[in-house]
């Protein structure tokens, strides 16, 4: 007998069925895509009417509704979040909006450093316009939630082989230069090498001397990054550009760019792509594991809140949390085709969450729905860290990021487990222990109707409860005082079919960092090389951030 559910992830001992079949039947009839997906072999047996039953017509109606959506649309396949050919919803036309073209208020000024963050720039933009292409309202998410956008780099040949170089804005190679360039007249624009050290140089010398590339040449608009909530990095940590100059850039713009008389800063994130543990690349990759755990503790001084983003886990998530994105074959390389859509699908839910023009007001406030700001997501625990009277600074918030999804057509608290076990071990971004974690923040969204009663278990506790459980985050486990605060809001989202289960989990162990680590300190205090000098100048920084993961370093 097989000894495990792949929908559920439960053993065999805990079905109340003796064998799979039944499992699937009594758990899962209500869920005929994940069985069509997980099990297509049951699916016949699975939906099959008893004899005594067939035909009659309480059944079979209640057959076509599951199997064809609601009102008896057909339910196509699709492949990603919330995508239109599942059952789409509504109304397809976009309808005009004056906020639509006003940066004030809106989500995210987005920038992608390095070749990298130029490729996942490339993904969203994409995924924008096929959502647009498509009459799909949720392109809103994107017009409605980007203040603005550029990418910058050290190496002119990415630059031009984009899609934001050649079709979003038609440049030449002049114009790359002018515009998007680390470094303007002081390398041969080929790149950083894999040097982080290089990378800071480039874009320092931009500022040399009184210089403001953000106001004299970039792509980046002053006024519609002080008019966004939030500003977003974009990169990887394990090359030079994305490891090096983000942390440079970051800094620069807070002191340039950002109003600095606020009482409450603007936010700052960095969504990074980190080496994954056991590959080939970090396995021998000694350079990579470096620029890993320099760049994240750089960057975690320069930002309020770090994303992390594992290839291995981005590459191994399942098929329902990978959005359509037309053309990407064109301009993302074949090695981050696949791992950048559930990237994407996690910053587009992310992006969702407060942007009005999108939002379905009226259906959220009567299920007490509330739209959570960038901040929301990372504020609530920096008051847990410990105090240092002597320390320069607190190192940004590692923000573990989760995605699950639901087809359910009915909710109660056995499918919400299953939805919360799908996005915090089967559809995490990263590899991280969630009974680890310092707690988190979750949002789970979905259509009005599947909402209504999903809003009972937000309400009463429920969701809460099943997320605090020891085989999730282990809530009751704490050592000292504090405690492990589980946020959880929801949020009715017009035109999706499926319940969906957003989160991110503050300050976890990360296996691929911890293996970072070592190989660095092992550098550190046995190298006699200018890479092991550099790394001994920024252990103060390495130390501060790697002293916060895990929860018995909480409070």
């Amino acid at each position: 007998m097989t000894s495990i559910c792949k929908i559920c992830m439960k053993r065999a001992n805990e079905w109340n069925r003796e064998t799979l079949l039944e499992h699937v039947r009594a758990a899962h009839g209500d869920e005929p895509a994940s069985v069509e997906q997980v099990y297509p072999e049951l699916q016949e047996e699975v939906f099959a009417e008893p004899e005594s039953e067939a035909g009659t017509g309480p059944k079979s109606s209640s057959n076509a509704s599951d199997r064809n959506g609601p009102a008896g649309g057909h339910l196509r396949e699709g492949n990603g979040l919330g995508d239109g050919e599942i059952g789409t919803r509504g109304s397809t036309a976009v309808p005009s909006d004056d906020l639509m073209d006003s940066s004030y208020g809106k989500k995210w000024y987005l920038i992608g450093v390095g070749g990298a963050g130029n490729n996942i720039l490339d993904a969203i933009l994409l995924r924008r316009d096929t959502l647009a292409e498509n009459n799909e309202r949720r392109a809103r998410i994107w017009n409605g939630g980007l203040a603005g956008y550029g990418p910058l780099n050290t190496n002119i040949s990415e630059l031009e082989q984009t899609y934001y170089a050649q079709e979003e804005k038609e440049y030449s190679r002049h114009d790359l230069l002018s515009n998007c360039i680390i470094g303007q007249g002081k390398h041969d624009y080929a790149g950083a090498g894999y040097r982080w050290d290089i990378g800071e140089q480039l874009v320092e010398a931009d500022f040399a001397d009184g210089g403001d590339p953000f106001r004299e040449r970039w792509d980046l608009k002053p006024q519609a990054i002080q008019d966004s909530q939030a500003v977003m990095f974009v990169h990887s940590v394990t090359k030079g550009t994305g490891c090096g100059s983000t942390p440079v850039l970051a800094e620069k713009l807070r002191e340039e760019v950002v109003e600095e008389d606020f009482v409450v800063p603007k936010p700052l994130f960095s969504s990074i792509v980190i080496p994954s543990e056991g590959t080939e690349y970090s396995e021998f990759g000694g350079r990579a594991k470096v620029n890993g755990v320099v760049g994240l503790a750089r960057a975690s001084r320069s930002v309020d809140a770090i994303i992390p983003f594992d290839n291995n886990r981005l590459e191994n998530v399942q098929a329902d949390i990978r959005p359509r994105i037309n053309r990407l074959e064109e301009y993302n390389p074949p090695q981050y085709r696949e791992i950048n859509r559930p990237l994407v699908a996690f910053l587009e839910a992310f992006t969702m969450s407060s942007v009005p023009q999108f939002l379905d007001r009226d259906a959220t406030m009567s299920i007490m729905g509330d739209v959570f700001d960038p901040a929301d997501s990372f504020r609530p625990v920096q008051d847990k860290y410990q105090r240092d009277p002597d320390s320069e600074f607190t190192p940004a918030v590692i923000l573990a990021p989760v995605l699950g999804r639901s087809r359910a057509s009915s909710f109660d608290e056995s499918k919400l487990e299953i939805l919360v076990r799908n996005a915090l071990f089967q559809n995490k971004l990263a590899e991280f222990d969630p009974t680890t974690a310092w707690g988190g923040t979750f949002l789970v969204y979905g259509p009005e109707d599947k909402m209504a009663a999903v809003s009972e278990y937000v309400s009463d506790g429920t969701l809460s409860s099943i997320i605090a459980d020891e085989e999730f985050l282990d809530a009751g486990t704490v050592s000292g005082i504090e405690s492990v605060d589980i946020h959880v809001k929801q949020l009715v989202t017009p035109y999706l079919d499926d319940v969906f289960l957003w989160g991110t989990l503050w300050n976890p162990e990360m296996p691929s960092l911890d293996e970072m680590y070592e190989h660095a300190r092992t550098l550190k205090q046995e190298g006699n090389t200018q890479q092991a000098e550099n790394v001994r100048e920024t252990w103060e920084h390495v130390e501060a951030l790697f002293s916060c993961l895990g929860r018995e370093n909480m409070g």
